[in-house]
């Protein structure tokens, strides 16, 4: 029994860990750190052409340059890394697959000299013909990526296709969709497009790595999500044990699915492990005009989507092909391609399903996780294709969507039953809250206002043993030192892990520190990725809590000679009303009590706690059915009021109201920031958001100066944030993740929107004032649906170019 008194425990309002540090400037990131005149410094050849044989690499002339060590190429160190699919090498060996990708790892004693020698190494290619377009190299194989991928080792529920330019495939076959459409009173196909985007993260990549000549152990120190990961597949890409690789991450500025997996770390090592670099620390920093050749991007899509609809309004079938340009790579981007599959008829229910989700390579940097995971891409399109068919049937859109509603008990997709949730309440207050269906007129002189709504839903993706565990130490003094490999890097789960240790232990959450992860020091934590952290880790860290709460008590249960369930613990200090005693936690922790009958008892209170999802049950990978395939879902909807400049194709938001079914908001301080985040990082993506190439694959936009991503000007001027808390069965207070999904909705409710106030329906996002300008000259054309297949923009932004 828990008899505990706290002030700060869970679903208190406190300040986050770590904030005052960030401000002040004191937090040590990867790139402060500091190793001496035997650090030497890395700088990347890369490939500037997007396809072909490399025939030489001359590196006579970098070599001779004072301060340059080495220079290393792809063969020198010939490893193949993944996370599901092995499909990655550091460097390019024999074949370049994209303009940008390392080709040679300059090392030199300074960060300026490595880098004026990249420009001294010579590289020839045989150039080969390049490919773009997903649907292109989905559906012909005129041109492959990676010929050699029947070889690549991969997990066994990731299904890549040999001979093809498809990493993987995922499939819904659920009812008979065939004859569901056969009968269908009303049709409805449409095609939706989203380009790769990148993450926008402050912090650039940085890797430090050393390995010790002696004992041959590695010591990495890396700007990643998920230190353990990391440790993993570098262990099987070089055939490492374990033990011999340590994994530091310091704080990171940023993530978003980024820094997820592994990114710079294995070029970083090809260094470090050189024999003629003999065991001094290599640094890898990646500028920002290098990071989105270097790390994950968000991969572009294309979806096609049927509806079959009765008179009732009532949604019979609904048959779904995406492709994801994950570039080229898929051992990261083969995941986010089920997690949309998997949810790939959204937060309805629709009993006849087919879906085909394919991971496609392409010639450009490489897709993977992004915050959302396929879900952004997958609402931007289902949702729009509901306002659509709710247009053409002369249905209320909020009204068609509640008739549809994924209810409990009802199944997904994948034949698992769905849990209960308060979508239904959230829908209700985003529509009340928005006046969504009164007609107000525009805030701006001459402008056209609308108001338009969408629906987000979003599980873990996660596999079937993603497990967590942590460790809570307790002090001398009372206080408490919690190791959980969870990374926080802004989304504040460190707070939310001290106000669980609050809640079980009865300690103020000032005296609670939680460290950032080590492999050497914590125990194991899967990924922080998928919204899981307060989930799968904070049932960890409360078991551990809990562990050490039952022997602080069984301690004094014994010392005071009393019953345990006499016993308390307030506010830091141990309590016996029953005998009227009441003491600090002291030193006695850790030395042991001294009891009545003069024998020293206790030691050091370590608590421990671990959790592994019990029920998992990977989907069939031919019909994608399992009677449990994710842990739980997390719902809700936002409502998006703007205004669109009808001479510019401007488009600005006045307000935004958004809501979700949490569970139970652990740190509502952290849900709340989750909410207006995600808001404005999505309608960033739905407005302006897009990577652009030219003819030859080349990066147009690198940099802030060119890719251009919301500011506080770009802000609406109000997010009304709120969230129900219909409580999850399995989780340690009935809490669901929510860190992604915000990230959702905004984009379609937004070209909803834009719908309600001109009449126009943009099938390609972004809705940037450009496209947004074209579609209303062609609306005065007659035209009211527009479309540009994605690479428009890459032309367009092209002849800009060349006109500056």
């Amino acid at each position: 029994m828990k008899n505990i008194k706290t002030s700060t425990g869970v679903g208190k309002w406190l300040p986050r860990k770590f904030d005052l540090e960030k401000a002040a400037g004191t937090l040590q990131f990867t790139d402060d750190l500091r190793f001496g005149p035997e650090l030497l410094h890395a700088a990347v050849v890369r490939s500037s052409i997007p396809h072909g044989e490399i025939l030489s690499i001359d590196t006579t002339k970098a070599l001779e340059m004072p301060g340059v060590v080495r220079v290393i190429v792809g063969e020198d160190f010939p490893h193949h890394f993944g996370l599901y699919l092995k499909d990655r090498t550091p460097m390019a060996i024999g074949r370049t697959r994209y303009c940008g990708e390392p080709v040679a790892l300059v090392v030199a004693e300074n960060e300026n000299t490595a880098r004026e020698a990249v420009k001294r190494v010579r590289v020839d290619y045989k150039k080969l013909e390049a490919i773009f377009d997903p649907v292109k190299a989905a559906t012909t194989n005129t041109v492959l990526v990676h010929p050699e991928l029947h070889k690549y080792e991969h997990v066994d529920f990731i299904t890549p296709q040999p001979n093809t330019n498809i990493g993987n495939w995922f499939r819904i076959r659920k009812g008979d969709v065939e004859k569901a459409f056969e009968e269908a009173d009303h049709i409805f196909e449409e095609t939706v497009t989203c380009p790769q985007i990148a993450h926008g993260f402050l912090e650039t990549l940085c890797s430090i790595c050393k390995q010790d000549p002696a004992s041959g152990e590695i010591t990495i120190w890396t700007s990643a999500q998920s230190a353990f990961t990391v440790r993993d597949i570098i262990a099987k890409g070089i055939g490492y044990p374990l033990h011999k690789i340590r994994v530091i991450a310091p704080p990171i500025g940023g993530g978003f699915g980024g820094k997820a997996g592994m990114t710079i770390e294995a070029l970083c090592l090809a260094a470090a492990m050189d024999k003629e670099i003999a065991g001094r620390p290599v640094k890898l920093f990646i500028p920002r005009e290098e990071v989105l050749l270097t790390s994950w991007v968000r991969q572009g899509f294309v979806a096609k989507i049927e509806l079959a609809v009765n008179n009732d309004g009532l949604i019979q079938a609904i048959r779904n092909t995406f492709w994801f340009d994950t570039g080229i790579s898929a051992e990261y981007g083969a995941n986010p391609v089920r997690s949309a599959g998997y949810t790939s008829m959204g937060a309805y229910n629709i009993p006849n399903v087919w879906s085909d989700c394919y991971a496609v390579y392409t010639n450009k940097p490489f897709g993977g996780a992004y915050r959302g995971f396929g879900l952004p891409e997958l609402m931007s399109a289902l949702e729009v294709v509901i306002d659509i068919a709710a247009d053409k049937l002369h249905i209320d859109p909020v009204e068609f969507r509640k008739k549809n509603l994924l209810k409990k008990g009802q199944t997904t997709c994948t034949g698992m039953p769905m849990h209960d949730h308060a979508l239904d309440k959230i829908i209700d207050r985003v529509a009340a809250k928005l006046k969504i269906s009164e007609k107000e007129p525009p805030v701006r002189e001459g402008w056209k206002r609308g108001k338009g709504i969408a629906l987000a839903i979003k599980a873990p993706a996660i596999p079937a043993d993603a497990s967590s565990s942590a460790i809570v130490k307790l002090n001398g003094d009372g206080t408490v030192e919690v190791l959980a490999a969870t990374m926080d890097m802004g989304q504040g789960t460190y707070s939310a892990y001290a106000q669980i240790v609050s809640e079980e232990l009865g300690v103020p959450y000032d005296w609670i520190k939680v460290y950032y992860p080590d492999t050497q020091s914590h125990p194991y934590d899967w990924q922080t990725v998928a919204s899981r952290s307060c989930w799968s880790m904070g049932m960890a860290v409360k078991r551990a809590a809990c562990d050490v709460r039952e022997k602080l008590i069984a301690l004094f249960s014994e010392y005071w000679q009393v019953s345990e369930d006499s016993i308390s613990i307030e506010y830091g200090v141990v309590k016996c009303r029953k005998l009227g005693k009441s003491e600090r936690i002291d030193e006695r922790v850790q030395n042991g009590f001294k009891m009545p009958d003069g024998v020293l008892k206790g030691g050091p209170i370590i608590g421990t706690g671990s959790f592994t999802p019990p029920d998992i049950i990977y989907p069939d990978t031919d019909t994608g059915q399992s009677a449990k395939s994710v842990v739980h879902f997390t719902l809700g909807a936002i409502g998006v009021d703007m205004e669109v400049d009808p001479g510019t194709g401007k488009i600005a938001i006045n307000r935004a109201v958004a809501g979700y079914d949490v569970g139970k908001a652990i740190t509502p301080i952290n849900v709340r920031g989750q909410i207006e985040g995600g808001t404005v990082q999505g309608l960033s993506a739905c407005l302006m958001e897009a990577m652009a190439y030219d003819e030859n694959g080349k990066l147009l936009t690198p940099d802030f100066t060119d890719y251009k991503i919301a500011t506080f000007k770009d802000a609406p001027a109000e997010i009304e944030a709120f969230w129900e808390e219909t409580p999850e069965e399995l989780s340690p207070y009935g809490n669901r993740g929510v860190g992604e999904h915000s990230m959702i909705a905004p984009a379609p409710a937004t070209n909803n929107a834009l719908f309600n106030a001109t009449g126009i329906r943009i099938h390609s996002y972004p809705l940037s004032r450009e496209r947004v300008f074209k579609a209303l000259r062609a609306k005065e054309r007659g035209e009211t649906d527009f479309w540009e297949w994605p690479y428009a923009l890459d032309l367009a932004f092209r002849k800009a170019k060349k006109e500056w």
